[in-house]
């Protein structure tokens, strides 16, 4: 298993790894995904095996909160560690840049997996505006 950043170049391979193991949806066209990439170097990370992607993690930071999205890993390698180890990483990257605080809305049922990861609930009320 190896670990290294996301460049534009692994757009082809991304596409189907999320669709099988989690989704994709508008916001993943390979010019958003290149906008992301350009305006957060070196934040995203992913896993290989024998070349073969196994997980995602995308970082991203707004001057003053990192954002963790596509935290992704294989379905037939969940709860090894692998999750951890993916957010464990981009966490460290935007720390570097000053990132002390990390907001994340959750489904219910990935809860424990982020609380494993060091996250606490809050009592804010998550909200958001489609535009």
């Amino acid at each position: 298993m190896t670990f290294r950043g996301i460049d534009i170049q692994d757009y082809e391979k991304l596409i189907p790894f999320w669709k099988e193991n989690y989704f994709v949806n508008e916001m993943d066209s390979r010019e958003r995904f290149k906008l992301f990439l350009e305006k957060n170097p070196n934040l995203s990370i992913l896993a290989e095996d024998d070349g073969v992607i196994v997980g995602t993690a995308l970082g991203s930071f707004d001057g003053r909160r990192g954002y963790l999205q596509k935290v992704v890993v294989d379905k037939k390698l969940r709860k090894k560690g692998l999750g951890q180890q993916l957010v464990k990483k981009v966490i460290a990257k935007l720390q570097t840049l000053g990132t002390i605080f990390i907001p994340i809305n959750v489904e219910q049922e990935f809860v424990h997996f982020y609380e494993n990861c060091g996250f606490k609930k809050t009592t804010q009320v998550p909200m958001n505006i489609k535009l």
